[in-house]
């Protein structure tokens, strides 16, 4: 899935000049150090220093064994460490002359920052899926 929004392209129906799938292909460029040729535009000019660390992540969840991939919970804590990087960065950089925050001591000073609203106890997230029949 990482693939697919790096690239906005669909693994089923991409093929390279040189014949290889999304996969492959990625794999390669990531290896010649050319990700900029298979990524998308958008992503490349509106992701900075972290869709390298992205792509990075995204290559090892392609790995074909289970054990030499990194678990969902993984994935989603090193999201949430990149994304809350990016924050600490946003919060030095908006830091007024007379050292304090223009965000205050939540992010909410920023429009384009969010809060993680993701902490949520097991028994929450037992009765949230509950309520999907199986």
């Amino acid at each position: 899935m990482l693939l697919e929004l790096l690239t906005r392209k669909k693994p089923f129906s991409y093929l390279s000049s040189e014949g290889d799938g999304l996969v492959g292909h990625f794999t390669t460029l990531f290896a010649e150090g050319n990700l900029s040729q298979i990524l998308d535009s958008q992503v490349v000019d509106g992701g900075g220093k972290e869709v390298e660390e992205v792509a990075k992540l995204a290559l090892a969840c392609l790995k074909l064994t289970t054990e030499n991939r990194p678990t969902m919970r993984d994935v989603e804590l090193t999201l949430e460490g990149l994304q809350a990087s990016k924050r600490n960065i946003l919060d030095n950089v908006l830091v007024e002359d007379d050292g304090t925050s223009m965000s205050g001591p939540t992010n909410t000073g920023h429009p384009n920052i969010k809060e993680s609203s993701r902490q949520y106890t097991m028994e929450e997230e037992f009765l949230l899926s509950s309520r999907y029949p199986r």
